[in-house]
């Protein structure tokens, strides 16, 4: 018979980045406090909630307690767990020493991910027993509350992907600022999601009633749409500990252009709302289509070599495909010409529609744009892409301060900064544009901030094609 200790430990199969950061995790402070700390609050709070609340809003004021706890433990605690995640292996120079064995970076980075993940669900696991005890006080929607607490969880996966993802990244402001703030205000949206009114929280249980299709489809997207983020967020933080040799923009970028076709014919077939068709497309081209255009233009003969052999279609598809920052722009503009397309060949989209998807990849490209023009040798490109994309919304706000502050309100230079991408939206709700002329300026953004990049690529095409004739040559 096995031993007790041989069946308390885990399996062999597992990977063995998920046992080492699961037995330190379980373990570690952190987490053994937060899961103590649930527990007694909860029990607490069910005794002094069943003893003072009134027999009909008992039952929902629970829900709100027990939802704003869980949420607040794994979508705000348990994705900042992950800030050091990869750093500290990089800090240590362990890197290198755990690709010499069998893990590859994905491994690794998996690894950590779904150490944390699972410490998530061991806290959903122990959240249920309090939605059984809730029910014992009526009106309680079982279905809905049940499908919300999963979507909670999948965002704690997604939060969870993009800490760990954005832990490899060498500044400290993205790192472990921005997961901070964006933790803080997430804070303050729990607090007003759950404690706000009761008709707050029945709201949020609507889109999980799936009474309808089109609930039902949308549910789905959110799932895909999660999903999908997570593996990006993921795969970033694969790219960035991986070996220069290792191509993982190809697929990356096969899989993201194949989902997003798929979505929108399902989406269309279905006869799905147009602005939600439009939502979900979005969301899944901002992704791939950041990371695309912030990658390395690292570009090694083995990766160019299975595209040379096919001759001149590999040659052709590798103008979208090869890692780097230039095709990844060629890969954002078919994503563009593919969404226009399908949404005029679909919906025959309104004018209010194409100017939302050309606002959407002018903010795509206008980082891009100010990268090549003022910090073209920059080696933190990721970095940098934010911070410009931060810059768009402060010059909007700017402005719009101005307006209100100046000369009562009175002043009205919005239109003089068109060239911005998100000053589109303030513009659009007055009536200093028409819509023909709002279409056109987001056409001329997209077309402004397109030929500035492609205008600066053209020493890394050179690159590309020395690289390809070498490859060819060899072959």
């Amino acid at each position: 018979m096995p031993s007790i200790n041989h069946i308390s430990d885990f399996p062999d199969k597992l990977n063995p980045m998920l046992v080492k950061e699961l037995r330190q995790g379980l373990r570690g402070i952190s987490f053994v406090v937060l899961f103590i700390a649930i527990q007694a609050f909860l029990c607490f709070i069910l005794l002094i909630t069943a003893a003072v609340a009134s027999h009909e809003n008992a039952g929902h004021l629970l829900s709100r307690i027990i939802f704003f706890f869980y949420s607040l433990a794994v979508l705000v605690v348990q994705p900042l767990r992950g800030i050091g995640a990869l750093q500290t292996e990089i800090k240590n120079n362990n890197i290198d020493l755990l690709c010499l064995t069998r893990l590859s970076a994905w491994r690794i980075t998996f690894g950590k991910w779904i150490s944390i993940v699972s410490q998530s669900a061991l806290i959903l696991t122990a959240i249920i027993p309090y939605l059984i005890l809730r029910y014992f006080f009526g009106n309680m929607q079982i279905f809905s509350e049940i499908l919300l607490m999963l979507s909670i969880f999948l965002l704690s996966a997604l939060f969870t992907a993009g800490t760990v993802g954005f832990s490899a990244l060498k500044s400290v402001i993205i790192r472990v600022l921005l997961p901070i703030i964006a933790a803080f205000f997430i804070f303050i949206s729990i607090g007003n999601l759950f404690f706000d009114s009761r008709h707050t929280f029945q709201t949020l249980l609507r889109p999980v009633t799936l009474d309808s299709l089109s609930t039902t489809l949308t549910f789905l997207g959110f799932i895909i749409v999660c999903v999908y983020a997570t593996w990006m967020l993921l795969d970033l933080g694969t790219s960035l500990i991986a070996p220069l040799s290792e191509n993982r923009a190809t697929r990356r970028r096969i899989i993201s252009l194949g989902l997003i076709t798929i979505s929108l014919l399902a989406f269309a077939v279905a006869k799905v709302d147009m602005e939600v068709s439009l939502a979900l497309s979005l969301a899944f081209c901002i992704p791939v289509s950041v990371i695309s255009l912030t990658e390395n233009t690292n570009l090694t003969q083995p990766i160019v070599a299975p595209f040379t052999r096919k001759g001149i279609i590999g040659s052709a598809a590798g103008r979208a495909l090869y890692p780097g920052w230039a095709t990844g722009l060629v890969f954002v503009l078919l994503l563009y010409g593919l969404i226009q397309g399908l949404m005029h060949f679909s919906y025959r989209a309104n004018a209010e529609a194409i100017t939302l998807l050309n606002s959407a990849f002018a903010f795509l490209l206008f980082p891009l744009a100010l990268t090549r023009l003022f910090v073209k040798k920059h080696d933190n490109r990721f970095g940098m892409y934010l911070l410009f994309t931060c810059t768009q919304f402060l010059i909007v706000l700017i402005v719009i301060a101005a307006e209100e502050f100046i000369d009562g309100g009175k002043l009205q230079i919005m239109q003089c900064f068109f060239w911005v991408p998100t000053s589109i939206i303030h513009l659009g709700g007055s009536s200093r544009f028409s819509e023909t002329a709002l279409l056109n300026v987001s056409y001329i953004n997209v077309i402004l901030y397109a030929s500035i990049a492609l205008t600066s690529s053209l020493p890394v095409w050179k690159h590309i094609r020395d690289v390809e004739r070498l490859s060819t040559n060899e072959q």
